[in-house]
């Protein structure tokens, strides 16, 4: 594949003017797209906003239909609380471009969300799986805005070089995404007002299994769900990796299940209940 361009001169350069100009307008998030293909080749794209109160909003589609429209309303109405760009939001992570590998947690690539055309908008049921995706990642105001560029299978995963050129845009794509958003979303608590199923839908995580766990076995519920192993359980927790091991066993008798997929249908489940 032919995909890495020069960023100081070419079509990124050339594009710049225009995209300045699209500020505003519907033409923007397009733009921004061919641009960047000027840097390096991707097959989709897409750009939320996520605020903590409320469910995301798509800002940008172009997943050119990968999958279907009810996959999507999945996500925006309780599936995007397993995924690991909105969990870098709940970390608060630095503006900047970020590889999804460096956001996710260890097994995050294993799990049922990921490998779920049910459930992951960005996996159709044709190709199964993506070759990699990567993520601009900014704050503004109170909503996190991730544009993130993806690769299908069949495609690389960005190559150093090319992510090299694509950091290099990266100061400038986002003050054009901050330029172009700002203002235009509404905050956390507005968004939140105006549909009690946000709030609900804010504390699912923490309301998960609350009639039969504990408050510690809710935390590593959490964890497993959005992709932690049990290493990194138990180093993020400060726990040996047995007591971790203890906890997901009584997590699993508990809830009168055998394994995670198990814990993944029941958490499905009591999103969408």
């Amino acid at each position: 594949m032919n995909s890495l361009r020069t960023t100081r001169s070419g079509p990124w350069a050339d594009a710049l003017p225009s995209l300045i100009r699209a500020i505003g307008t519907d033409r923007f998030a397009p733009a921004l797209d061919d641009a960047l293909r000027g840097v390096a080749s991707f097959d989709i794209s897409c750009t939320f906003s996520y605020t903590l109160r409320a469910r995301p909003q798509l800002l940008h589609d172009g997943l050119n239909q990968v999958s279907t429209p009810a996959v999507m309303a999945s996500y925006l109405n309780g599936t995007y609380l397993l995924d690991a760009v909105y969990d870098a939001c709940r970390r608060d992570m630095p503006t900047g471009l970020y590889r999804l590998s460096a956001l996710a947690p260890d097994q995050f690539f294993e799990g049922d969300y990921y490998n779920s055309p049910e459930f992951h908008p960005c996996i159709s049921m044709e190709t199964g799986a993506l070759a990699e995706e990567i993520v601009f990642f900014t704050r503004v105001s109170e909503a996190y805005i991730a544009y993130s560029l993806l690769r299908q299978r069949g495609h690389p995963p960005f190559s150093p070089p090319e992510f090299t050129a694509l950091q290099s845009t990266a100061t400038t794509v986002i003050a054009l995404m901050e330029s172009q958003w700002r203002g235009r979303l509404p905050t956390s608590d507005d968004a939140g007002r105006k549909d009690p199923k946000d709030a609900r839908l804010s504390q699912a995580m923490d309301t998960f299994g609350g009639d039969v766990l504990t408050a510690r076995e809710r935390l590593i519920a959490s964890m497993i769900l959005r992709g932690h192993s049990t290493v990194s359980i138990a180093a993020n927790l400060g726990l040996s990796e047995g007591t971790v091991k203890n906890h997901r066993k009584h997590i699993y008798a508990k809830l009168q299940i055998y394994n995670q997929s198990g814990l993944f249908s029941l958490f499905i489940k009591h999103i969408f209940d």
